[in-house]
């Protein structure tokens, strides 16, 4: 996805033997606070990403969401962030999310509470509990490599 891409072309443009440490293959929005909060703000305005708290009822919100894809609220209700194929929770994203909010505060201790994983669609730190119009079944997208198959799976069994 264009994250993917971004970040396979710092790779590609770096010289031979030049550090990629302090984050520099990590997505840029989860390094920049500035801009992971323009894309997200993107992400509101253009594909209605939320409920602002998603520990609230937003019976408004579901509503809408349920009325734009024409299931019931409690259907759209299990269409969130968390179970998006663009959702990116592997440790690779995570460790780049902790690093971008730094050893000062508790990253990883943000990062669960919020349940924190990387819109690849439009490219910022994403909260599993929340949604957008741009939902893709499924994910969460967890960094296995495409085509590889749980040992469940292999068996005839789903996993």
């Amino acid at each position: 996805m264009a994250t993917l891409q971004r970040t396979m072309s710092q790779v590609m443009d770096k010289e031979e033997g030049e550090d990629m440490s302090a984050g520099e293959n990590c997505p840029m929005p989860t390094q920049d606070i500035t801009l992971n909060l323009k894309n997200r703000a993107k992400a509101i305005t253009t594909a209605a990403y939320g409920p602002e708290n998603p520990a609230l009822p937003n019976e408004a919100f579901w509503r809408k969401k349920s009325d734009q894809w024409d299931v019931s609220i409690e259907d759209s209700k299990q269409s969130l962030c968390g179970n998006c194929a663009a959702f990116n929770v592997s440790e690779d994203i995570k460790k780049c999310i902790a690093e971008g909010i730094g050893m000062e505060a508790d990253p990883w201790g943000t990062i669960k509470l919020a349940d924190l994983g990387y819109c690849e669609i439009f490219d910022f730190k994403c909260a599993a509990s929340r949604t957008c119009d741009a939902w893709v079944v499924g994910g969460p997208n967890t960094g296995e490599q495409e085509g590889e198959e749980s040992e469940d799976y292999e068996n005839g069994e789903e996993s």
